[in-house]
């Protein structure tokens, strides 16, 4: 019974759970930090679009700046390994002149593992 009220002291307990939060995410980290980024590209009826060039921009102090490229497989899959980002941006082009817009990549923590909505590849406008 005396054990129960130490422990259920909030000297104690609030301690002892923030520090079981910091553990469990410190576990998540080490197991999602493989910096695997992977999407697919698709055009606007939903269709895979094999042979697309995505481009990943990292973020510096001014501007965004090309760091990887990539080309989609038969199902229009893409994937980036050891990507040791924290923010970016992805685009998708075909050699036909037809693009995505950029979408804003914000992760957690530096090379986590992110699985990105669809990036749509439309035809350019004006």
């Amino acid at each position: 019974m005396i054990w129960r009220r130490i422990l259920g002291h909030r000297f104690i307990a609030v301690p002892s759970a923030v520090a079981l939060l910091v553990a469990g995410w410190n576990i998540y980290i080490v197991l999602n930090n493989g910096g695997i980024i992977e999407g697919e590209v698709r055009d606007r009826a939903g269709a895979p679009v094999p042979g697309a060039t995505v481009i990943f921009f990292e973020r510096n102090f001014i501007y965004y700046q090309e760091l990887r490229r990539t080309t989609t497989d038969a199902r229009g899959a893409y994937r980036f390994d050891g990507m040791q980002v924290h923010v970016g941006q992805l685009e998708a082009r075909i050699g036909d002149g037809r693009h995505s817009e950029r979408r804003q990549v914000r992760l957690w923590f530096r090379a986590q593992n992110a699985a990105m909505a669809p990036l749509i590849v439309e035809a350019p406008r004006g």
